[in-house]
């Protein structure tokens, strides 16, 4: 659930930011950590984020559906290759994974200030994960930058989030059918389906021999040719498709979003999948498995700050993430749809800036919204 920061942080957020050029002496900042889930005082406050891995999963579906002439598809036209009974399949082609950053309730910072440092002057998203230092406006991170399949994800151990809806929904056999074909009233008054079928067959030939007198040049037609000439493609295929029959295929895409831990090597069912009837919850046991496995390849996890005493050579600098690489896969049953590396915060080490970096008002820092992790360093 998105955390609402509340309007005092904002407003002592917006006070500290225009103090930076309010010409005050350049002073301290510190970043502590809170010890709680939400703020427990008045003041500036941030998480760092830790990473969801949301899955996109792509199927296609092919819906074949039987002409209403196909018996008699060879008499008339001498075509045999023709779709005899109706049909859905279901297939998976694609697989793509992402990284979302969203609130680590374990890592709350407060930044206390004296004077006016720069480290007021703080970026974060709308769940208050910290984003940058000094950002230009240019640089500032949409909604849309931070969730890239366009819904944001909810906390909670390795297990899928979300319901894994579809971005459109499939065309379902029954929706397809052969209403678009331009059936003449000559044709439709024959009293057999024989009739029909031979005099929609007279007007294909027909509509074939009239072009072939139209490019041959014996046949001269006023207008637009080429337009002509493809609105009689058009009548064919439609008239074709009576015997023949039609095949359809679309793709449909299913995002899931996977929070990752604590163990550091996992293997589950993200999704289950039919050639019948496509994405299934992973509980349903009609389908087969699609399986999600995440395996953390970095070792180092320590948590610096946790480590602090007051002999510490820095103890206030800002925080940030060095994350951990992993390596996802998706596998239908045994084929294996992705093989990638991403990079996860709550596996990485927690450590802090030099404390006098930041100090400065003219030096600004850019964070990984989905990881913590230091992106640059410039000045302003």
């Amino acid at each position: 659930m998105r955390m609402k920061i509340k309007p005092i942080l904002f407003s002592l957020g917006l006070a500290a930011l225009a103090a930076c050029t309010s010409g005050r002496p350049l002073s301290q900042g510190t970043a502590q950590p809170v010890g709680s889930e939400e703020p427990n005082a008045h003041g500036l406050y941030y998480y760092l984020p830790t990473t969801s891995l949301q899955i996109e999963i792509t199927a296609e579906k092919r819906i074949r559906k039987a002409g209403p002439f196909y018996r008699f598809s060879q008499r008339y036209l001498n075509i045999t290759d023709v779709i005899t009974e109706d049909s859905e399949e279901w297939s998976l082609v694609d697989a793509k994974v992402r990284t979302v950053g969203q609130p680590d309730k374990s890592r709350l910072f407060k930044v206390n200030t004296v004077g006016f440092p720069s480290m007021a002057a703080l970026t974060l998203s709308k769940e208050g994960v910290l984003l940058g230092l000094n950002l230009p406006p240019h640089r500032q991170f949409s909604r849309d930058a931070e969730h890239p399949f366009g819904f944001e994800p909810s906390m909670g151990w390795g297990h899928p989030r979300g319901d894994g809806k579809a971005t459109k929904e499939a065309l379902t056999l029954a929706e397809v059918n052969f209403n678009d074909v331009p059936m003449s009233e000559e044709q439709l008054i024959k009293s057999s389906t024989t009739a029909m079928a031979e005099e929609v067959a007279k007007e294909i030939y027909r509509l074939r021999e009239i072009r072939t007198e139209i490019i041959s040049g014996e046949l001269q037609v006023s207008g637009d040719v080429k337009v002509l000439l493809e609105e009689m493609d058009r009548l064919e295929k439609a008239y074709l498709s009576l015997f023949v029959g039609k095949e359809i295929r679309e793709r449909v895409t299913r995002v899931i979003d996977y929070y990752p831990g604590p163990e550091r090597s996992i293997n589950t069912v993200l999704i289950r999948f039919s050639d019948k009837k496509g994405f299934l919850d992973k509980m349903d046991v009609s389908g087969t498995p699609v399986y999600l496995e995440v395996e953390v390849l970095d070792g180092n996890n320590t948590d610096y700050v946790a480590l602090e005493t007051p002999k510490s050579e820095n103890t206030r600098g800002l925080t940030y993430i060095n994350p951990a690489k992993a390596r996802v896969r998706v596998i239908d049953r045994t084929v294996q749809m992705l093989s990638e590396e991403v990079f996860l915060a709550q596996y990485g080490q927690l450590l802090r800036f030099p404390a006098d970096l930041t100090d400065g008002p003219g030096v600004g820092v850019e964070l990984d919204p989905a990881t913590g992790a230091l992106r640059r360093i410039f000045n302003k």
